[in-house]
C-alpha cells in the first residue's frame, strides 16, 4: 500500500540515475543522483561565498531571487510531500527528494538517510544559519563541488573583467549552454522510459511532447516560455495570466431551421510547446450554461480537457489534452422551441491539482485512523491548498440569436 501512496502524488517526479541525460556528459554528471556534498579542497572561496543560502545569492542576483521566492521551485518541499513521510519507505521518500530537494544538505532536513556526519558538516559550512526552506535552491542547479555553473553572461563587462584576470565573486562561473536547453529540465520533467505506462504513455512526458512539437523543431526551448528574460519564476498551469497567453477560445451560436440552438466552441493551443495541460494532474473544464427569460441559470454541457487516471495509476479513463497548435472542439445542440433561452454562458475553469485532490481525499478517508494527528493535519492543509488553486480562466456570454442563419 505504501508504494500506492507514493504513486498518488509524487511518483511522476522520480529521478533515477538511469534517466540522466546520457546523450550529454555534462548533464549526466550534473544530475547524477544522489548528488555529492558541496566540497572541493582545490577551490578557494571566501567564507561568505561558501554560504549557499539563497538570501546570500540575493546580494548580487536580486531579480532571480525575487522570482525564485514566488516560484513552485521554492515550494517543492510542502505539506503535500511532508505528510507522506509517515507512509513512505526511506527509498521511496529519497526518490522523491532527488527532484524536490536535490542537494544532500537540504535533504538532511527531510530524510534521516542524509543525516550522516559528512553531510551535516557540509550543511553547517554552507548553510551556517540553518536551512529554513529545504526546497529547490539556487545551489541545486548552479553549484557542484564549489564550482558555479550557468548560461553565458548577458553583461559584456563581466566578460571583460574575467579576461583581465581579475577574480570574480566565487571565482566566476563555468559557462554551460545546457542551462538554455530543454534538456536541462528533462531529468525532473520526464518519466524514465522504463517507468510505468498507461495506454502506451509514460505518466509524465513533458520533454517528449515538446520534442515532437514544432517548438522543438524551431529551436524554442522550455526556458523561452517558462524563464523569459531569464526570470526565475517558472510560471505554469497555476498562473491564470500565463495560461491565458497560450490559448484562444472561439465560439458562436446559431439557430437551426427547427428552432434548436447550435453551440460551436473551440479552445485552441496557440503558444504552448507541449500538450495542454501536460502531466496527468491538472484538469480544465469547459462548461456551458443557459439563462432563461426569468433569470434561471442551468448547466447544459461540460467537457473536460485533461488526462484522467485512477488514483492507483493503473487505468487511464481518457486523454483529451490538446497538442500544440490544435484545438478541443465542443459542438452542442439544445432545444428551445418556446424560445425561452435568453443567453448562453461559456465558463472555463482550471483545476491545476485535480489528481492530487482526488488522491488526497481518498487518503483522508481511508487512512484517517491509521496516521498520526500531525500527519493528518499536514494532509488536510495540503488538501486545502490544492483546492484553493482552482480558478476561472475565461468567461463569456452570448445572446441567443432570434433569427435563422442566412
Amino acid at each position: 500500500m505504501r508504494s500506492q501512496f507514493l504513486q498518488l502524488t509524487f511518483w511522476i517526479y522520480f529521478v533515477f540515475q538511469s534517466v540522466s541525460c546520457k546523450e550529454n556528459s555534462f548533464l549526466s554528471e550534473h544530475w547524477n543522483h544522489p548528488l555529492p556534498i558541496q566540497t572541493n579542497p582545490d577551490v578557494y572561496i571566501t567564507e561568505s561565498e561558501s554560504n549557499y543560502n539563497p538570501d546570500q545569492c540575493a546580494n548580487c542576483h536580486m531579480n532571480q531571487y525575487k522570482g525564485w521566492k514566488t516560484s513552485f521551485h521554492a515550494k517543492s518541499i510542502g505539506n503535500g510531500l511532508l505528510w507522506q513521510k509517515a507512509i513512505l519507505s526511506k527509498d521511496e521518500l529519497n526518490s522523491c527528494l532527488h527532484c524536490h530537494s536535490p542537494l544532500p544538505e537540504t535533504k538532511s532536513e527531510v530524510s534521516d538517510t542524509y543525516q550522516n556526519k559528512e553531510i551535516l558538516g557540509s550543511k553547517n559550512k554552507h548553510f551556517p544559519e540553518g536551512i529554513s526552506n529545504p526546497s529547490i535552491q539556487c545551489a541545486s542547479c548552479h553549484i557542484r563541488n564549489q564550482i558555479w555553473y550557468g548560461p553565458p553572461s548577458t553583461k559584456q563587462s563581466n566578460n571583460q573583467i574575467e579576461s583581465l584576470g581579475i577574480r570574480m565573486p566565487h571565482n566566476g562561473y563555468k559557462v554551460q549552454m545546457e542551462f538554455e536547453s530543454s534538456s536541462f529540465c528533462k531529468s525532473c520533467h520526464e518519466s524514465p522510459k522504463s517507468g510505468q505506462k498507461l495506454n502506451g504513455k509514460n505518466l509524465m512526458e513533458v520533454y517528449k511532447e515538446w520534442e515532437e512539437s514544432s517548438y522543438s523543431k524551431n529551436g524554442i526551448q522550455c526556458q523561452n516560455c517558462h524563464m523569459p528574460n531569464r526570470e526565475h519564476t517558472w510560471k505554469g498551469i497555476h498562473d491564470p495570466e500565463f495560461v491565458r497567453g497560450g490559448l484562444q477560445p472561439i465560439w458562436s451560436l446559431t439557430r437551426t431551421l427547427n428552432g434548436e440552438i447550435q453551440i460551436n466552441a473551440e479552445l485552441k493551443s496557440i503558444a504552448i510547446g507541449h500538450k495542454f495541460p501536460t502531466y496527468l494532474i491538472p484538469k480544465v473544464y469547459l462548461r456551458f450554461f443557459v439563462t432563461n427569460r426569468i433569470g434561471q441559470r442551468k448547466l447544459i454541457e461540460e467537457s473536460i480537457v485533461g488526462r484522467l487516471v485512477n488514483t492507483n495509476l493503473t487505468e487511464e479513463y481518457f486523454d483529451t489534452r490538446i497538442t500544440p497548435g490544435n484545438s478541443h472542439v465542443v459542438s452542442v445542440r439544445i432545444a428551445d422551441k418556446e424560445k425561452e433561452i435568453k443567453t448562453i454562458d461559456w465558463v472555463i475553469e482550471v483545476d491545476p491539482d485535480e489528481h492530487y485532490i482526488r488522491s488526497f481525499e481518498e487518503s483522508l478517508r481511508e487512512k484517517s485512523n491509521s496516521i498520526s494527528e500531525t500527519t493528518k493535519k499536514l494532509l488536510q492543509l495540503s488538501l486545502s491548498e490544492k483546492r484553493e488553486s482552482r480558478y476561472i480562466l475565461f468567461t463569456s456570454s452570448l445572446p441567443v440569436p432570434v433569427s435563422l442563419p442566412k
